[in-house]
């Protein structure tokens, strides 16, 4: 029935609608590569402790409205 793996994939709402949907954007990891990976997380969570705090820039207030979000050099580093 298909390979067993961790999908990481992307969501959005659609304008007007109440159902999430998936995005053609994902990562499929086989479960080696899972463990693999948990290891590695776990090794730069330890090393660099701020990185486990850290926000998205998409989370920050300035990017609750479309014209924030373009003025945003991280999100958008070829603009200006």
């Amino acid at each position: 029935m298909g390979f067993k793996c961790v999908d990481f994939r992307q969501f959005y709402m659609p304008y007007g609608k109440t159902k999430v949907k998936p995005t053609r954007n994902s990562i499929a990891l086989r479960l080696t590569e899972w463990e693999q990976m948990k290891k590695v997380v776990e090794l730069i969570n330890n090393a660099y402790p701020a990185l486990a705090g850290a926000i998205p820039c998409y989370f920050e207030d300035d990017h609750q409205n479309q014209l924030g979000a373009l003025d945003c050099k991280e999100c958008n580093p070829f603009m200006q």
